[in-house]
């Protein structure tokens, strides 16, 4: 795989699952053995864990968007450097929506083989995020 093939495959994801919410996409990019390490207590595995993920992820913030601001790929890797924008409007990990607004940038890191995502690792300050989600404890 070339690494523009690469790159278009770490587009999609961001621009048809997540953006678009066409779930059903993931099943084309993300292999059965995919797993996402993001440092938090979940990690995603599979494209059945990609669609549950993006669906609760709407769910709590319907308007979420994101942004590529930075795909850069070389050999069997790709880096994103994102923005998400989104509302707190419905329930996530057993806090109640603040209906208040965020934005905030991260990193991932996905390795691809045989054309399809296998790896992600996540980088991202989860401290600012509840911060401007407005979250201080569980309910």
């Amino acid at each position: 795989m070339t690494v523009e093939i690469n790159k278009t495959l770490v587009r999609r994801l961001f621009e048809e699952v997540y953006n678009q919410r066409n779930y059903a996409v993931a099943d084309e990019l993300i292999a059965a053995n995919y797993i996402s390490h993001s440092g938090s207590d979940t990690e995603v595995f599979g494209p059945e864990g990609i669609k549950k993920t993006a669906a609760l992820q709407h769910a709590a913030f319907p308007d979420l968007q994101t942004t590529i601001e930075d795909l850069i790929a070389e050999g069997d890797k790709v880096v994103v450097r994102g923005t998400d924008r989104g509302t707190f409007r419905g329930g996530f990990m057993n806090y109640a929506p603040t209906g208040r607004s965020f934005t905030i940038t991260w990193i991932d890191i996905f390795r691809i083989e045989n054309g399809k995502l296998v790896e992600a690792w996540l980088e991202i300050d989860t401290d600012k995020f509840r911060q401007e989600i407005g979250l201080s404890a569980p309910r």
